[in-house]
């Protein structure tokens, strides 16, 4: 429990009071870097909109006075405002949290900083990317070639293995059931810091494939990654491997292929084990870096070049 923070004061629906150190470090599941920024601030985003704090970082529920007022409205300096104490209270539980998951390359920038608002504030200033339009995912959509006319347009690439059509392993998620672009690869296995760190960057209309061994055992990717990829500009997603939180991937503007569900959360390595841009094997096809994935709802092929029909 955070000590600085009484318990006695709770809030409407859930209390703020019960949420501890060690529940924060289970909900962010890596210390903030400048890389992974985005994805840290949607994850502190829903918790404090589900504890009803959000106003407090966006400036919409400002820090009442800190003193009673007698009738002529002069401070009673000997009386301390209720309100104050309890907005109080909750700003530093705030902070608190938040410098808490800061890298040690990141704590400097959190120095003599007084209030959870401040913090955020700065962070926004150093990290913020901004993130892509509505109007430029449909167009990604809307790119992406039928994999059945690819097939009928080039019968000799698929001989020549240049055109490879992955295993019809792949359950279909996320709003787009077509999508293309550039791949990049990941390999991981139960451990999506490498993922995080990836989707919280511009994707820049490309394909994030994630050779997650084919664990059933954990989800690599969840609702908050999927919607980090589609504002950040991530065609689509392909994982040999789970997702969880799937009414959410559901609502977002990408296409994401996985093996299926798992309620289970992946493990958390601040290292980031796994490995970035190299070949990777989905169901015994070879996928490199660079080569081109296309995907609808016949089916996934991959391309070392992109293609035209």
């Amino acid at each position: 429990m955070i000590e600085s923070v009484p318990t006695s004061r709770g809030i409407q629906g859930y209390s703020y009071t019960s949420v501890t150190l060690k529940k924060i470090a289970t909900v962010i599941p890596a210390k903030l870097q400048r890389q992974n920024y985005f994805f840290w601030k949607l994850l502190f985003e829903q918790i404090f909109s589900r504890y009803k704090l959000m106003g407090i970082v966006d400036g919409s529920e400002p820090c009442p006075a800190q003193f009673l007022t007698d009738k002529e409205g002069n401070d009673l300096t000997d009386q301390i405002n209720p309100a104050f104490e309890i907005w109080h209270d909750k700003d530093q539980a705030m902070l608190t949290w938040m410098r808490s998951t800061c890298s040690e390359h990141v704590l400097p920038f959190t120095a003599g900083l007084a209030s959870s608002r401040e913090l955020w504030l700065n962070l926004e200033k150093r990290f913020q990317v901004v993130g892509v339009s509505s109007e430029y995912r449909r167009n990604l959509a809307a790119a992406a070639l039928a994999t059945t006319d690819i097939c009928d347009a080039h019968p000799d690439l698929l001989a020549s293995g240049d055109l490879r059509l992955v295993p019809q392993v792949f359950q279909k998620y996320g709003k787009w059931q077509a999508f293309a672009g550039p791949v990049v690869t990941l390999k991981v296995f139960e451990d999506n810091t490498l993922v995080i760190e990836l989707l919280s960057t511009k994707g820049e209309g490309r394909v994030l494939v994630v050779d997650g061994g084919g664990s059933m055992r954990r989800a690599v990717t969840g609702g908050m990654l999927a919607r980090s990829a589609e504002i950040m500009g991530w065609a689509g997603i392909v994982i040999n491997g789970c997702v969880r939180d799937v009414d959410e991937i559901n609502e977002c503007e990408i296409g994401l292929r996985a093996l299926a569900t798992c309620p289970v959360r992946p493990i958390k390595n601040d290292s980031g084990s796994g490995q970035k841009h190299v070949p990777v094997s989905i169901g015994g096809v070879l996928i490199h870096e660079g080569e081109w994935l296309y995907a609808d709802g016949d089916g996934i092929l991959v391309s070392s070049s992109e293609l035209s029909i």
